[in-house]
C-alpha cells in the first residue's frame, strides 16, 4: 500500500490525510479586541507572549529567532509535545490581513498520538471599521474520531482565555 505525503515544515515529507480510525478537524475562534492592528500583531509576534509566563511544566521555545518562517518551535510538557516550523508570515498592512502560521510536525501530540495530532495552527488580524482588530485562530489537528467532541470542547475552554489574556497584556 502507498500512503500519498506531501511537503511539511522544513521540506520533510508528511503523509496527506488522516490515519485509520482519525479524522480532520479544525477549532477556529475569533474576537474583536479594542487596540489597533500593529499592536495586536506585534503582541502575537513576540517570542515572550508565548515563552514568559508560562505554567510550569509547560514550556515553548525557538530555535534562533522568533516569528520568522523556517524557525522551529515547540510547545511541551506532560502529555504534550508539539514540535514544528514558522510557515508563512505576512504583516497586516493598511486595511489588510496579518496572517502567520506554524506548521507541526509528524509525530506532535496532545494527550496521546493516538487521540490528538496537532498538524498546523494560523492566526489573521485585521483592522475592523470600528478601531478596533479582528483576530481569528485556527488550530487544526487529526483526532481519533470517538475524542472529537471532548477535543472540540477543551479547545474552547482553553482559547476562551486567550481574549482576555490579550487584552491585559495590551493595556498595561
Amino acid at each position: 500500500m502507498k500512503i500519498e505525503r506531501d511537503t511539511g515544515p522544513e521540506g520533510f515529507p508528511v503523509p496527506v490525510g488522516a490515519p485509520p480510525g482519525f479524522t480532520p478537524h479544525a477549532y477556529r475562534r475569533s474576537f474583536v479586541t479594542p487596540f489597533p492592528a500593529d499592536r495586536v500583531w506585534a503582541w502575537l509576534n513576540d517570542p515572550a507572549t508565548f515563552t514568559e509566563g508560562q505554567v510550569w511544566p509547560f514550556r515553548v521555545e525557538f530555535v534562533d529567532g522568533g516569528f520568522e518562517p523556517g524557525v522551529l518551535n515547540v510547545h511541551h510538557g506532560p502529555l504534550l509535545n508539539v514540535a514544528g516550523a514558522i510557515g508563512e508570515v505576512r504583516n497586516p498592512r493598511p486595511g489588510g490581513v496579518g496572517y502567520r502560521d506554524l506548521k507541526y510536525f509528524y509525530g506532535s501530540y496532545a494527550i496521546s498520538p493516538r487521540l490528538v495530532r496537532p498538524t498546523r495552527l494560523q492566526f489573521w488580524a485585521e483592522e475592523t471599521a470600528s478601531a478596533g482588530t479582528l483576530v481569528t485562530l485556527q488550530l487544526d489537528s487529526l483526532v481519533w474520531r470517538p475524542f472529537v467532541r471532548l477535543w472540540d470542547i477543551s479547545q474552547g475552554i482553553f482559547w476562551a482565555r486567550f481574549p482576555a489574556w490579550m487584552k491585559k497584556e495590551l493595556s498595561a
